[in-house]
């Protein structure tokens, strides 16, 4: 289980919800929490793979921007997988939107 303080806050306040009887609202929490733990294997794994096999980080990175939103780190490294892959007018636009 990935432990940090972003990711364990949905556990506190999911059980913060359970614990008030608010069910459902605790349910899309965790779910949130399921995602955001998803994001960091795929975000973790894209960073060790973009050198290596610019496609799978591709693909690992549009999921996790699916599941918890864009970010600046992902947008860096989409921006050195498409320069890996030759493609460097893309890659050019991934850098400048990471440096907003």
């Amino acid at each position: 289980m990935i432990r940090d303080t972003r990711t364990e806050r949905y556990l506190e306040v999911g059980d913060r919800l359970v614990a008030a009887g608010k069910f459902k609202r605790a349910a899309e929490v965790y779910s949130r929490y399921a995602d955001a733990c998803q994001a960091q294997t795929l975000l973790h794994r894209a960073r060790r793979t973009v050198e290596s096999d610019p496609h799978s980080a591709l693909r690992d990175l549009a999921i996790v921007e699916r599941l918890v939103g864009p970010s600046g780190e992902g947008r860096r490294l989409v921006a050195e997988a498409y320069s890996r892959l030759g493609h460097p007018e893309i890659a050019a636009r991934f850098f400048a939107a990471a440096s907003k």
